[in-house]
Parts: C-alpha cells; structure tokens; sequence
C-alpha cells in the first residue's frame, strides 16, 4: 500500500483522527498501487556429499575467491558434519572447517564482502546435506535452494517457490492470505495509546486463522510512521518486543508462512513527497547513502541485521525489504542496486549465525508495479531465495506474470465478484501466492475487508472481505 486511509475514530477518545489519501491518477481503487515481480538468484548449492547410516561422508565446503581455492571442513562419521570456510573480506578466499559435535548439519561457506564468491556446503547430521552457499555483499552470489535446506522452510528454484521436505526435495507452495497491519493498527493506535496492542493483534489473527484459514500473511513494520517514530534497535518495549510477540504467535499456525515487511524506517531515503505520504515509499540506505550518518551509520542495514536476529531460526519467516520504493520517483537501477544490497547484508547475517537462508521479497518501481527490470540477463538480484513483489489494485496478468521468477503478489484489491473469479483463476493456474488489502477493524485502510468497527472480537467482512474470504476458503487445507 502507497498511503493508508487514517480516518479512524479512536476509542474512548474524542477526537477524531483523519489522514487523507492522494492517489495518482494511474492508481485507481485503492489507497496502494501495482505491482510487478523481478527476477531470482537461481542458483542451487553444491553441498558436501552425504554420508549414509554411520559411513564416511566427505566434507566441507569448498569457497573461491581472488582466484584461490579452500578446501572446507573434515568428513565425518556416522554423520559427524563440518562448518565451511570462515568469513573472508575483499574476495579473499576462506580457509578450513571444524567439526561440529554430535552430528549436528554443517553450515554454508565462508562470505565474502564486496564481491568474494563462496560456494558449497558442509555435509550435516547422517549424511545430510550441508546448507547451501555463501554470499558476497554488493556482487558476491551465493549457490542456494534445495540443497541442505531444513524441511519446512521455503526456498526458490526457477520461477517457483517450493516447500523443503528436508531432504533435497521439496513441494511447490503457493501462498494465499491477506495483509494485517502492526501495533498502530492503520494509525488507530498512532501515538501507541493502546496498553496491549499486540494482545490485540493476536486476538484478531486467531479468528481470521480460524474463520479466513489462509496459509500466507503479510505484516508491514511501519517504524516512521509520524508522529511516533519507533526503532527495531532501541527502546524494545515501545515497539519490538510486542511485535516480536505477534509475530511469534503467527509462527504458531501449522503450515503458515508470515511476510514480515519493513515498511518503513527512519535510516530510509528516496521517499516520493509529491504525491502524499511518503512513508510508505521509502528505499533502504547504507553506509555510504544513509541520511543521517551519526544516528545510522551503516543506513539500514544495521536494522535488517537485527530482523535475522530475531528471527533467525523462524522458518515460517519471510523478509520483506520495504514497501514500494521510490513511489516512481526513482530509477530502476537505483531500486535495483539498493535491494541488491540489502538482501546480500541479510544474507551475511545468517551465515554468520551459521542459520538457513530465508526467502527474501524485493520490491520493484511504480509504487512496484513493475518488476520487469528485474527479469533480465544478468539478474541484477545476485543472491538465492530471493522473490519478487507486486501491488495492484487491481493487479494485471501482464503486471505478475514472469515465469522464469518467483512472483508473489504481495498487495491486491479493487476486484469486483465478476474480476475477481478471473483473477483468481489466473493465479491458481500460475500458482502465484497472493495477499489481499487489508485485514484491519480499527481504522479504514481501504479496501477494507472487514468493517471499520474497532473490535477485535466482531470481525465482520465487508463485501471485499467476503470475496477474499470465499476465495482462500475454497483453498484451504
């Protein structure tokens, strides 16, 4: 979504807060825009060999860079696994491996920053594969998907996302669900007035989990929302800690998979200021764009480091970078470059704690509406697990459909009962998971699915709410 619509009634409040919504004329029917999906890093790892029962498997992960070679961790027995290469900086290559104890799975191999290639993966517990390759910020690439990825998490191979089964296969999965707001409930709950926002969150999941059923979510971090400004780094009570709590929570529902996505943040930049709030438009900085380089040194990737250490071991988590960068005031190689970068900062992290790989969600131009740019040779996206977003309202076929990557639309709305039966026959064929807008009692962030009432407990669904309803319930397992 580009702006939300912030006329909410607060409870127990007199004053009415009202937030108008200037939408382009190229947006017509909701208070987002549309989008289109970019292209995968497609790469699979080349682990370590497995061993079966208790016979030798050969180790180590082998990782390349300026030129050189080092060879990875020892085999083991019986299952005994082997860490990859340690971190290397400037492509230097990574050397060795120590065996972890009692079996436990190897880990990647070695980062290297700026442009150091690893590869492969260390054997792990009974001849199970390593997970997969390492990363390089800002060019390296990282060999991923299937290989070494623990079963229930998601990974990317081609255009599709598939499900792990643990060992070296997996299902295609295809997401259906709806987006929920955070503790600031569409800016109800703007100045966080509310003594349990996250209680009340969970309260409204656990009936649209019961009552809805879907298998996808998405959940927007909206950090710099005005006039509370709040920090994944600081002041956990104020605002991490209760998400952290929800966000748990949602990771409780069997086969449920969360799209956490950093809407905004104040280390952000390149917001669209012209064509209303820009705070749902911006593009994560680094060290060298950061806005303010005393308060965010490294921009944002200090937070996106933080989010990996949230949620490190979650597999039902999908990152999501930001929200529609730029608005379209940005150029396709300036969304590129910095969405490059901040997936190869995630994955940095993770193999630094030595945990699988997400799947990372990147975002595209035209309040991402457009993806195309991404769907070229060379992929400018140089990392695995990597899928790539849309929003519209309505979305169009020409808009989502790239086969060679993984699309998922991460925003629709706007469908009429007629529209909406094509539109999702067209999705189920092409299994593209999908999110609509927006799941939210408190205050109206159109299109609405519910109706504003400001109960957590009297979900009621307004006539798109019952479209989308119907749709994920038909499709429930």
């Amino acid at each position: 979504m580009r702006h939300l619509l912030r006329a909410a009634t607060i409870l127990s409040v007199t004053t009415a807060l009202s937030c108008s919504n200037s939408t382009p004329a190229s947006e017509t029917g909701r208070d987002a825009s549309s989008g289109d999906s970019a292209a995968p890093d497609l790469g699979v790892a080349a682990g370590g060999v497995p061993g079966t029962g208790g016979a030798i498997g050969t180790g180590g992960a082998v990782g390349t860079g300026g030129g050189a070679v080092a060879t990875g961790g020892a085999s083991g027995l019986g299952g005994t696994s082997a860490t990859g290469g340690t971190k290397a900086t400037g492509g230097s290559p990574a050397t060795g491996g120590t065996p972890n104890k009692d079996g436990g799975p190897g880990t990647g191999g070695a980062v290297g920053l700026d442009g150091g290639l690893g590869t492969g993966g260390a054997v792990g517990k009974d001849g199970g594969l390593g997970t997969g390759g390492a990363v390089g910020i800002d060019g390296g690439t990282g060999t991923g998907g299937v290989a070494g990825t623990p079963k229930g998490w998601l990974y990317t191979n081609g255009g599709k996302i598939y499900v792990s089964d643990g060992n070296g296969s997996g299902t295609e999965w295809m997401g259906r669900g709806v987006n929920i707001s955070d503790i600031f409930m569409c800016e109800y709950n703007y100045q966080l007035w509310m003594s349990s926002p996250d209680k009340t969150l969970e309260t409204m999941i656990a009936s649209l989990m019961s009552g809805w059923k879907p298998n996808f979510l998405r959940i927007s971090l909206s950090m710099d929302t005005d006039p509370t400004i709040t920090s994944w780094l600081t002041n956990p009570t104020q605002y991490k800690t209760p998400m952290t709590n929800v966000i748990d929570a949602i990771g409780t529902y069997p086969n449920v998979y969360l799209l956490v996505t950093l809407r905004s943040d104040a280390s952000m930049i390149g917001q669209d200021t012209v064509d209303g709030d820009p705070e749902a438009t911006g593009l994560p900085s680094d060290s060298s764009t950061t806005p303010n380089a005393t308060k965010f040194p490294t921009g944002t990737d200090a937070t996106y480091i933080a989010l990996v250490d949230s949620f490190a071991n979650s597999s039902f988590v999908v990152f999501g970078l930001t929200n529609e960068p730029g608005g379209n005031k940005l150029s396709n190689a300036t969304i590129a470059a910095a969405m490059n970068h901040a997936v190869g900062v995630i994955r940095a992290e993770e193999d630094r704690l030595g945990v699988p790989h997400h799947v990372v969600s990147v975002q595209g131009n035209g309040w991402t509406s457009d993806i195309s740019f991404y769907a070229v040779t060379p992929d400018p996206i140089k990392y695995d697990n990597v899928v790539y977003e849309i929003h519209g309202y309505p979305p169009t076929a020409a808009e989502y459909t790239h086969p060679a990557i993984p699309v998922i639309i991460g925003e629709y709305g706007s469908l009429t009962s007629t529209t909406a039966a094509t539109f999702y026959a067209d999705v189920e064929a092409k299994k593209i998971s999908n999110l609509a807008w927006d799941f939210e009692p408190f205050s109206d962030c159109a299109p609405d699915l519910l109706s504003v009432n400001q109960s957590a407990t009297n979900l009621v669904p307004s006539a798109w709410g019952s479209i989308v309803q119907a749709y994920l319930l038909a499709h429930a397992q």
